[in-house]
């Protein structure tokens, strides 16, 4: 992930007409997710945005095309000296400390009363660390920002107390599960938010930002094509590209798949033209020269305390 400070007087107006919500309107203390677009309504990224202070904000965002990304900011806030902008994604290091137990460790305790996408400041084991309620993986958690210098201390702390690591892997099959989209993957600058079904991150009905103009002309005309979630009719996993048919021809892409350990089934997250984009409607796809039937079920495969259970079939 990056992480990049924008700070000043000018620093909320600059991100008001960046980004697909206000975050003026945010208290200290609070983030929300937002995206980050182009003129044409494309996808530059989903991120959190933390008010730390009035006019201090935390930007978490993916780290690929992070460079595209700091020269558009950079690019609006011109020479305006009110706002700075700092990337401090090489100088730190950030800890996902995800699941059900996470509020009952030790080094967490301090911030286990955080509400949902609160933040603080404070210190873990002798570390000044900056803590949020957030996390990417469809459970109850913490993200812990520190120096990079001392994150194989606080790493360790963590580790003594039986919380297991994991890495990419485990994270993409969590966040699949969860039904979150991967920037670069499942959204990019191809696709808007109506598609992608992101529509609830966009106040249309704020002031003027970057991209409205032609977000209110997509939700006006309407979109072709959805992006559904299915669930595979047998053991074959559906991967990323693989093509999408319906009678025979093809009608989309799939942009994630894989087995879902919590839940015991193969799933995956494609788009299709949005007249086949229903409930239980029956896709084909292409995997390995042979067809394999799925079905379109929620996005949000697994819920936090629900029973979860097989959708399609």
């Amino acid at each position: 992930m990056g992480r990049v400070w924008v700070t000043g007087s000018g620093a909320g107006v600059l991100l008001d007409r960046l980004l697909t919500k206000p975050v003026q309107q945010l208290e200290v203390g609070s983030s929300q997710l937002c995206l980050l677009r182009l003129e044409d309504g494309g996808i530059l990224d989903d991120l959190w945005v933390y008010r730390v202070e009035t006019d201090r904000f935390l930007i978490v965002w993916n780290a690929a095309n992070s460079e595209q990304k700091l020269d558009w900011l950079h690019r609006w806030s011109g020479s305006n000296s009110d706002v700075s902008i700092e990337d401090t994604s090489t100088d730190t290091v950030m800890l996902a400390i995800q699941g059900p137990a996470t509020h009952q460790l030790k080094n967490l305790e301090v911030v286990s009363r955080l509400p949902c996408f609160g933040h603080t400041w404070t210190k873990i084991g002798g570390l000044n660390v900056f803590v949020s309620r957030t996390g990417y993986t469809g459970e109850d958690g913490f993200e812990v920002i520190t120096d990079a210098t001392k994150a194989s201390t606080l790493w360790e702390s963590f580790i003594e107390q039986g919380v297991k690591p994991c890495g990419l892997g485990a994270r993409d099959s969590l966040r699949l599960e969860a039904g979150r989209l991967l920037c670069g993957q499942d959204i990019d600058a191809s696709t808007n938010p109506f598609e992608a079904g992101l529509e609830w991150l966009v106040d249309l009905d704020r002031g003027d930002f970057i991209g409205r103009t032609s977000l209110l002309s997509i939700r006006r005309q309407g979109v072709r094509r959805k992006l559904v979630g299915f669930q595979m009719s047998g053991r074959k996993i559906a991967r990323s590209s693989h093509r999408i048919l319906k009678f025979g021809e093809e009608v989309g892409r799939v942009t994630s798949g894989g087995y879902a350990p919590t839940l015991g089934f193969n799933i995956g997250l494609g788009y299709v033209p949005t007249e086949l984009a229903t409930i239980s409607n029956d896709i084909e796809i292409m995997i390995r020269d042979k067809l394999v039937i799925a079905y379109i079920v929620s996005k949000k495969f697994y819920k936090r305390g629900a029973r979860n259970e097989p959708q399609g079939i």
